[in-house]
């Protein structure tokens, strides 16, 4: 299956948006900085390190490659990691992550500190679950992919600094309940597909998850 159209220029649209969602929340984490904060700023705003369109079948492929270069270039150290706590593999051909860590620690200086993934526009049918093992993980961009069991996002409920994500262009979008399912089983989320959660957001789902939970089973009735 072919990768879903767009430019390079679209997939920056909301770059801006999303790296403001997860800057608001890094402040905690100061508080377990491993390196100085001058050092450690510099690793956390540093560029994208971007994967995008370039006809990945497999995570694997993009070790074997060069990120695109963007209006910032990537700041490298001595021993050639990249400064950065981003990562984008959007408008790919990619159907599972396979390989997600090994990349991530071959090319980051702090993987354990990535906190902002673009997989837009691949054919994941599925959150993979590797995604639980990025403990950091606040941003996370789904949408334009083949997502179509609600109950897959489940799996980023342990996640507990997410704040950003979306899923819209997913089979899954059309689904009764869908944003209201979302925002209970995520109750940390701020945003989601691109949309602030409000307080009749959180209020529409807690009173989805609260029938949810307490609803019985038809007993189903036989013929004598």
């Amino acid at each position: 299956m072919e990768p879903r159209k767009g430019s390079a220029d679209s997939v920056r649209r909301f770059s801006a948006f999303d790296q403001s969602i997860a800057e608001s929340s890094v402040s905690t984490a100061h508080q377990t900085r491993s390196v100085n904060t001058k050092e450690y700023d510099s690793i956390l705003y540093g560029p994208i390190v971007d994967y995008s369109f370039r006809n990945l079948d497999s995570v694997h492929d993009a070790i074997k490659l060069t990120p695109r270069t963007g209006v910032k270039p990537n700041v490298f150290t001595e021993d050639r990691k990249m400064k950065s706590c981003s990562l984008r593999l959007s408008h790919n051909r990619l159907n599972d992550l396979s390989g997600l860590k090994q990349l991530i620690d071959t090319l980051l200086v702090e993987p354990r500190r990535l906190f902002w993934i673009d997989l837009s526009f691949n054919n994941f049918d599925v959150i993979d679950p590797v995604l639980i093992l990025c403990i950091h993980l606040q941003v996370l961009n789904l949408h334009g992919n083949q997502v179509a069991k609600l109950y897959e996002v489940d799996k980023l409920a342990v996640l507990v600094h997410l704040r950003s994500l979306t899923l819209h262009g997913n089979p899954v979008e059309l689904l009764k309940g869908y944003r209201s399912y979302i925002v209970g089983q995520i109750p940390q989320l701020k945003s989601l597909d691109y949309s602030t959660i409000t307080k009749q957001d959180r209020s529409t789902a807690a009173v989805m998850k609260s029938f949810t939970r307490h609803k019985r089973p038809v007993r189903r009735r036989y013929k004598d």
